[in-house]
């Protein structure tokens, strides 16, 4: 009996071969559709399964990957090719996308052939953390459904013309449909920004797009930025979606986001800030150690909306007062260090961050406490958020950062407005609130009005929430504790002290932010001494467990 081919068809007899899926995540528009293109006609002999979610673009993404034959360097044929029938792969729609990886599965058995690679282009208003969370959903409860296959790497393709300008807006997604929005999107009255970090901060690699049509300066800044949002993703340079294939198709090796949920990207974020971070620690006396590593999972429900928590900055729920002590630990981190895991690379080559792209000042912090938030004084800091600001701390420090920004307000015109921006608030700056300089923030706040309920703290440019996310640990009881020892392991290093894991974790990201302001704000809202003492026998003597 004759060889079969060095190369192609293989026969399908390696029953434990695991197909690593590449998800490729970003608007409509950003490029995904030729980042796409471009895998298909410069595979080198891989065998690439694709199906295609854009639902707004997925009759040309059909032409493009059927319009030609099948064969090293050239595109897929039309078998290859799953369309979803409503162009949508998002959660509700989970099980009609593992459906279409089981009959791309199918479909290789019955060419006697294996994948080297499935790759899903999502439609782009899709949420990569819920399809995320979806495939581990189903890799724990029907592993059969994904047919030997996992999520290995998460793609973001970002619009590096429009990034910056988009990240300021305040617009939900119903409202856009040139991102992307559908008939599925009609009532998704989430902030966009919201979704622009999202795709960020849950991505191993982050492929900066139309770098032809994106001004030096602002390249410079989009990159500090996003670098910010997402310190561990690869940060690629294309044009056309041009890249090598390498760098995208199973480039995480299934060991980045793919293995994390909401919880765990926070605990990832956190564990940078102190392994890197320089350590600035509290001035008021401690109430136990700093938290450790974030919170671990547990079946966190996602941010559910509390109508009891408002977030209408307009409305007048309490007034400032009261001072507050607190312990605990602040960690910054200059994005301008560079570590291992930064490697920016453009297609042809990585490349390290220049000086010149550092210069923007963005700089990230972790606050720590173990004690609890008087309400009423948290709501005063959060009416000092740049919610309402016409330019944000980005635009301001482009404005006075990039070159020729002095030149353009001399010669008047439209850099005129923008370069003279800042040199209007510095007049006032004696007024302006340390927490304008902030332009993302997340983490986990412990109200006393609350003993049991964790809050999910939210700023994405404009936007913020506090919402009701779960329950702490400490009132779960331990039968109710995930059964695997490392996770269990994980959850109890978030205990310190008589409060269990009850914490303050919050993350900050700025410009020219003043860590030592905007931490002496959060410690005026802890609770005082007096306070804690009240706080501590209010719900010892069997106080409301809300």
């Amino acid at each position: 009996m004759s060889e079969p081919p060095a190369k192609r068809p293989r026969e399908a007899e390696a029953e434990h071969h695991v197909v690593p899926v590449t998800l490729i995540s970003g608007f409509l528009g950003a490029g995904k559709t030729s980042l796409l293109k471009h895998l298909l006609e410069n595979k080198a002999g891989l065998l690439i399964g694709v199906i295609v979610n854009d639902v707004a673009a997925v009759n040309i993404d059909k032409a493009l990957v059927s319009s030609k034959a099948a064969g090293e360097g050239g595109f897929s044929k039309q078998e290859d090719l799953i369309e979803l029938a409503n162009g949508c792969a998002c959660c509700s729609l989970g099980e009609e996308f593992l459906q279409s990886i089981g009959t791309m599965m199918r479909s290789a058995e019955r060419r006697n052939m294996q994948w080297d690679h499935i790759v899903v282009e999502s439609s782009g208003v899709a949420e990569p953390r819920e399809i995320r969370d979806n495939f581990k959903n189903a890799q724990l409860t029907m592993p059969e459904d994904l047919h030997g296959t996992r999520l290995d790497t998460l793609v973001t393709v970002v619009d590096a013309s429009t990034f910056l300008a988009e990240f300021e807006k305040r617009n939900r997604i119903k409202e856009r449909q040139d991102l992307g929005a559908d008939g599925y999107s009609e009532d998704n009255t989430r902030q966009v920004v919201d979704l622009m970090c999202e795709q960020v901060e849950c991505s191993d690699v982050v492929l900066l797009n139309k770098l032809d049509l994106a001004p030096e300066a602002e390249l410079a800044l989009l990159k500090e930025t996003i670098g910010s949002l997402n310190p561990h993703a690869k940060l690629l340079d294309s044009t056309r979606g041009a890249v090598e294939p390498t760098s995208i198709l199973g480039a995480a090796k299934g060991q980045g986001v793919s293995k994390l949920d909401s919880d765990g990207e926070m605990r990832r974020i956190v564990t940078h800030l102190h392994e890197h971070g320089h350590h600035d620690h509290g001035h008021a006396a401690a109430t136990g150690p700093a938290p450790s590593h974030g919170h671990a999972e547990h079946g966190h429900a996602e941010h559910g909306h509390d109508a009891a928590t408002c977030t209408d900055k307009s409305h007048d729920h309490a007034h400032a007062g009261g001072g507050g002590g607190g312990g605990g630990e602040v960690l910054v981190h200059g994005h301008h260090e560079q570590h291992g895991h930064h490697d920016h690379g453009h297609a042809s080559g990585g490349h390290k961050q220049s000086r010149e792209a550092l210069r923007f000042g963005i700089t990230s912090f972790c606050y720590s406490r173990r004690r609890p938030f008087h309400p009423h004084r948290l709501m005063a800091v959060i009416r000092q958020l740049p919610v309402r600001r016409e330019a944000l701390a980005l635009s301001e420090a482009l404005a006075t950062k990039a070159p020729g920004a002095t030149a353009a307000a001399d010669g008047g015109g439209a850099g005129a407005d923008a370069a003279a921006a800042p040199a209007a608030v510095a007049e006032g700056a004696e007024e302006r609130s340390p927490m304008q300089a902030l332009i993302r923030s997340k983490g986990f706040v412990w109200l006393s009005n609350s003993h049991s309920q964790i809050f999910y703290w939210q700023l994405a440019g404009k936007h913020f929430e506090l919402t009701q996310y779960a329950t702490w640990w400490a009132v779960v009881g331990e039968e109710d504790w995930p059964e695997d020892a490392e996770e269990q392991a994980d959850l109890k290093k978030d205990f310190a002290g008589e409060f269990g894991d009850r914490r303050q974790e919050m993350v900050f990201i700025g410009v020219a932010m003043d860590v030592k302001k905007i931490t002496a704000l959060f410690d005026e809202c802890l609770l005082t001494d007096a306070e804690l003492d009240v706080y501590r026998q209010h719900w010892a003597d069997g106080g409301a467990a809300a």
